[in-house]
């Protein structure tokens, strides 16, 4: 890292503070994690009932960890400019990151045909024309396109700092983080791996309390993501472990990708005599597909076990 990317992160660092209310603030912070969802037409009713229900629960901001749509359901201009539509019902501060049903899976007939990396292209320039969330009342996000000139295509990644914790998004999808196509992930994985190395640094320069990582793809999904050759994850894995268990404080990574709610310790960290998992980070995947649901979570640094968790369920239909 140079050292006017390092200056750039400094100044970014400052703003996000004073954007955000500085690292002195001590009282609970309060978001939204959700994700895979609509997955159909007659799911998009319930959609919106949540975004109202997020909405009546008045949280700092929200997050979704990508999959807007299923694998199989067209990924046509419309629909995403729906989804992006959608996104302005909510009043806080919505932040976006993609899932591979959105591009990588668009190749699928029964999904349009699309060229994936077309369908990205699309995606980003819709998503992430500016440097701050969706929502109502946005919130400025530090991109990693405008802190490196090297990777300023990828205006996806992001992070922000709220109290005493940076959040962050980064770009990591299912269907093998799209493996299969070599020119699109191998600059997009060095990407993510240059943007988990800035962020553990940023945090540690701040003196940050807690770090959130939040993407698409669930890294467990396979037993051998994190070993095999072929594995668009493996790299990832590796990294955010490595990472996870030097900074050895609380930590929580939010992904979508198995619609189905956990919230566990999967990460082991690299001691291989160890099985043990890291005791101070927590990972939780949301609910998606059939279950058009969303978790609530609370840090709350004044405690020794800062991260709590609730599911936001809405009331049976009458």
């Amino acid at each position: 890292m140079n050292s006017a990317t390092l200056q750039c992160i400094r100044i970014a660092c400052f703003l996000s503070l004073m954007l955000l209310g500085g690292i002195a603030k001590a009282e609970p912070l309060r978001f939204i994690a959700l994700g895979d969802l609509p997955y159909r037409t007659q799911d998009e009713e319930t959609y919106y009932a949540l975004i109202q229900e997020i909405n009546r629960q008045r949280p700092q901001f929200s997050i979704f960890v990508g999959d807007t749509k299923s694998g199989g359901s067209p990924c046509s201009d419309a629909y995403l400019r729906k989804i992006h539509d959608s996104f302005k019902r909510f009043d806080r501060p919505l932040i976006y990151t993609p899932g591979d049903n959105e591009w990588t899976d668009c190749h699928r007939l029964n999904a349009g045909a699309y060229d994936p990396v077309e369908r990205l292209q699309f995606i980003r320039a819709l998503h992430f024309q500016e440097a701050k969330s969706h929502g109502q009342n946005p919130i400025a996000l530090i991109r990693q396109a405008d802190l490196d000139p090297q990777f300023s295509e990828f205006v996806e990644n992001a992070y922000w700092i709220s109290g005493k914790t940076l959040f962050a998004t980064v770009h990591i999808v299912g269907s093998n983080n799209n493996f299969a196509q070599q020119a699109e992930y191998v600059p997009r994985n060095r990407a993510n791996l240059a943007w988990l190395e800035t962020v553990f640094s940023v945090a540690k320069q701040v003196a940050i309390d807690h770090v959130v990582l939040a993407f698409q793809a669930d890294l467990f999904y396979n037993t051998k993501s994190a070993t095999s050759d072929q594995s668009g994850l493996r790299d990832s894995i590796l990294l955010i472990n490595k990472k996870l268990a030097e900074w050895a404080k609380p930590a929580l990574i939010i992904h979508g990708d198995s619609h189905r709610l956990i919230i566990d310790q999967p990460f082991m960290g690299t001691n291989t005599n160890s099985r043990r998992p890291l005791h101070q980070v927590y990972r939780v995947q949301v609910m998606g597909d059939e279950q058009v649901e969303a978790v609530e979570i609370i840090i709350d640094g004044s405690k020794h076990s800062p991260f709590s968790f609730r599911p936001l369920l809405l009331p049976p239909k009458p």
